[in-house]
């Protein structure tokens, strides 16, 4: 085989792929993770709700190493097989989903939360189906498919999700009885939604990559 010396220039385009392949399955993981918890919680002992929030702060920590990667992959690739400021921007956003789904989970535990209304685990259905699409729009994207569907997708789940934000405030508000559980689930909702805001702009930001690559 001939040398080519821009074979050690010109970076594996896999290799991007591959990370936010790893991303996506770690936020995947905190996802289930985070489903779970609030699903079961009623049932869980103290110390089961302590190592479940251990174990999605572990994905969480894998989440940030995988994007330390990325970043320094940044640095060292001549050449990207997009621009460097939407990989960073792809990296830092999937990376912030999990910071949050983390960060919900300790706010549970730290609040002392042990029963949560049905809607938060609606919001976790809708925060694992829009990771699951994300996964099929990173595998579009890394082999050149068609994205545009499962970008509305998300997008569609990212409405739905406001309205169960706007549905689940008034039932708070209307409903509550203790001013102190009030702050409480709205601080978690609001997470949530961030949640979903998060995933639903990684989505866009893979449509502006492929409009710049035509």
């Amino acid at each position: 085989m001939k040398f080519n010396i821009f074979d050690l220039l010109l970076p594996r385009e896999t290799k991007f792929f591959t990370l936010f392949d790893s991303q996506v399955d770690a936020l995947i993981k905190g996802g289930e993770a985070f489903r779970k918890l609030v699903a079961d919680i009623e049932g869980l002992q103290e110390f089961e709700i302590k190592t479940r929030v251990s174990e999605i702060k572990e994905i969480e920590t894998r989440g940030d190493v995988i994007e330390h990667e990325i970043i320094d992959a940044l640095h060292q690739s001549f050449i990207t097989p997009f621009d460097r400021e939407d990989i960073h921007l792809m990296a830092v956003n999937i990376d912030r989903s999990l910071d949050i789904i983390n960060s919900t989970a300790h706010k549970i535990e730290m609040y002392g939360i042990r029963k949560v209304p049905v809607n938060i685990v609606n919001f976790a259905d809708i925060i694992m189906d829009m990771c699951l699409e994300l996964q099929k729009l990173m595998t579009q994207f890394k082999n050149k498919g068609a994205v545009e569907d499962i970008i509305k997708k998300i997008h569609e789940l990212e409405n739905k999700a406001d309205f169960l934000f706007r549905i689940s405030l008034a039932d708070l508000f209307n409903n509550g009885t203790d001013a102190v559980e009030i702050i409480k689930f709205k601080q978690i909702y609001e997470h949530l939604e961030d949640l979903t805001d998060c995933i639903d702009f990684i989505g866009k930001t893979v449509r502006g990559i492929t409009v710049k690559q035509g």
